[in-house]
C-alpha cells in the first residue's frame, strides 16, 4: 500500500507590508499556538492574507484573517490576543 506524501509547503511573507500593529499581532498569535502546530498556523495566517490579495496588512485585516482561518474552539483566545496589541482606537 502506497501513502501519498504531503507537500510541505511553506508560504513566505514576501510582499507583505505590516502596518500599525500587525506584524506584532501575526508574531504574538503564531507564538500562542503550541511549538508543534506553530507552522500550520503560521501558514495559515500568510495564506489567508495573501488570498485577500494583501500588500499592506492593517490590524483589521489580521482580525479579518484571524476569523477566517482560526479554527472556531481557538477563536475567541486569538481575538483576545489581538486586541492585547491593537493601537489604541482602532
Amino acid at each position: 500500500m502506497f501513502f501519498a506524501e504531503e507537500e510541505d509547503v511553506t508560504f513566505t511573507m514576501e510582499g507583505l507590508d505590516f502596518q500599525e500593529n500587525s506584524k506584532e499581532m501575526f508574531d504574538k498569535v503564531c507564538q500562542a499556538s503550541p511549538f508543534f502546530v506553530r507552522h500550520f498556523t503560521r501558514n495559515g495566517l500568510v495564506k489567508g492574507l495573501k488570498a485577500r490579495g494583501c500588500g499592506k496588512v492593517t490590524e483589521s485585516i489580521m482580525y479579518d484573517v484571524c476569523r477566517e482561518v482560526t479554527p472556531p474552539k481557538y477563536l475567541d483566545n486569538t481575538l483576545k490576543i489581538l486586541d492585547e496589541h491593537k493601537t489604541y482606537g482602532t
